[in-house]
């Protein structure tokens, strides 16, 4: 397998930008978010964000078990040999600052010496585009309500990675998620489990999602070529996030 991201190769996402972040202001800021919709609709939203934390850890219990527990990769759990099969050079979690965070180490990651742990060179390039980046509708209007960005904000479950074949990657991964759910649910329900399906008897459980939202390039420049002009992408150092936390902070001394 190659280590290094070469031009041309597909920037992939798995999982959905904000997760963490929406989850903690669900937590402490539970009346400020409930008076702007309606109960149903934000159980049923809660609902989804657990579906997909339990369909994540079926794939952990899964590669734990097949294992013994030598697999901290979700994703490989699902597609085992999935680096090798779609030519993936390298993978990085969405944490703590976002999307956009993430990406801007994940490009100069590759300026850094292996062996020294020292930069050499620029590290590399990259187009991008926010409407390609996994985002809910329900983090998109969490982050209206506080003022924020959806991309700077810290997720959980989530990954960035370089790829050759992004596209056949993207389309297997959620194609393999439902016959997985499928038959956990099927499993279930022959055990007299009703979790997994509603009251209509149709499966509930998302699948996670992935998306190409940009390529790697031979320029150095790592720019946003979907706004009405071009935007380049500088260094992250700050969890939007942080400004609400600290705010709370702020008013309780």
């Amino acid at each position: 397998m190659k280590y290094k991201i070469t031009p041309g190769q597909d920037l992939v996402m798995v999982g959905e930008a904000g997760t963490y972040a929406v989850r903690r202001l669900l937590e402490g800021f539970s009346d400020k978010i409930s008076g702007r919709f309606s109960n149903s609709y934000l159980a049923e939203e809660i609902s989804k964000l657990s579906e997909q934390d339990e369909a994540i850890e079926q794939w952990y219990n899964a590669a734990r078990e097949a294992r013994a527990g030598q697999l901290d990769d979700p994703v490989e759990s699902l597609i085992p040999g999935y680096k090798s099969k779609y030519g993936v050079t390298k993978v990085c979690p969405v944490e703590k600052g976002g999307v956009l965070k993430a990406l801007w180490d994940f490009c100069e990651s590759e300026a850094l010496d292996p062996e020294t742990g020292k930069k050499k060179g620029n590290g590399v390039g990259c187009e991008f585009r926010y409407d390609r980046i996994p985002v809910s509708q329900f983090t998109t209007e969490i982050c209206e309500i506080f003022d924020l960005s959806p991309f700077r904000l810290w997720s959980e479950n989530c990954w960035i990675m370089a790829m050759d074949k992004g596209t056949q990657f993207c389309e297997d991964f959620v194609k393999l998620q439902i016959e997985h759910s499928k038959s956990i649910a099927d499993e279930g329900l022959l055990n007299g489990k009703r979790a997994g399906f509603d009251s209509e008897h149709l499966r509930t459980t998302e699948p996670v999602k992935a998306s190409v939202f940009g390529r790697f390039t031979a320029e150095k420049k790592r720019i946003r070529v979907d706004g009405a002009e071009i935007a380049y992408l500088t260094k992250e150092s700050y969890e939007e996030l942080d400004k609400i936390l600290m705010g709370e902070s702020e008013e309780k001394k």
